[in-house]
C-alpha cells in the first residue's frame, strides 16, 4: 500500500459549496484542518492557496461528482455545481500542470454518505457546526477517499 496524501482538498459544489482541508499523518490518522461553507470566490481562493501551499505528490483534490438530469435540471441553479468543478480542474491543471484527466478526483454523493454517515464524522472529531450542511458533505467526501482509495479505515475502528 502507498501512503496516502497527507493533505486533501475536498469540496461539495453548489451555489453555496461545502470545502474541507483534511491531513493525514500515521501518528493521528485523518484531521480536519479547516471546513466552510463559502461562494465560487471563496472556494477559488481556498484552492488557489491550498495549491500553491502543496504539490500533487502529497496532496490531492476531489469534488462530488454533480450530473444534470431531469431530476437535477429541477433545481434552482443547477450549473453552480459543473461552475465550481470546472474552476477547479482549471486551478489545478494552471499550478500543478495536470492534465485534464488528472486534475479533479470526482465522486458520487450517495457513495459517500452510505459510506460515511454522520456517526463516522463525529467519531474521527472532524464535524463541522452550522451552514446547511454542505461543509459535512465535504468532509464526507475527504473521509471516503481516505478510506476508498488510500484504506484508511480507522474512523470505523470498534464502531458500534
Amino acid at each position: 500500500m502507498t501512503d496516502p496524501p497527507w493533505w486533501l482538498f475536498s469540496c461539495d459544489p453548489g451555489l453555496v459549496s461545502g470545502v474541507a482541508i483534511l491531513h493525514w499523518t500515521a501518528e493521528n490518522g485523518v484531521e480536519k484542518v479547516d471546513s466552510f461553507e463559502g461562494s465560487l470566490a471563496e472556494v477559488g481562493e481556498m484552492a488557489e492557496a491550498f495549491l500553491a501551499l502543496h504539490n500533487p505528490t502529497r496532496a490531492e483534490m476531489v469534488s462530488e461528482r454533480f450530473v444534470i438530469t431531469t431530476r437535477t435540471g429541477e433545481l434552482a441553479n443547477p450549473d453552480w455545481s459543473l461552475k465550481v468543478n470546472g474552476m477547479l480542474e482549471y486551478l489545478i491543471w494552471k499550478h500543478w500542470g495536470l492534465p485534464g484527466d488528472q486534475t479533479l478526483v470526482y465522486q458520487g454523493a450517495s457513495e459517500a454518505k452510505r459510506l460515511v454517515p454522520n456517526t463516522v464524522l463525529r467519531r474521527v472529531g472532524i464535524w463541522h457546526k452550522g451552514g446547511a450542511g454542505h461543509a459535512r458533505d465535504a468532509l464526507r467526501h475527504g473521509v471516503y477517499r481516505y478510506a476508498t482509495a488510500h484504506k484508511v479505515t480507522d474512523a470505523w475502528d470498534d464502531l458500534e
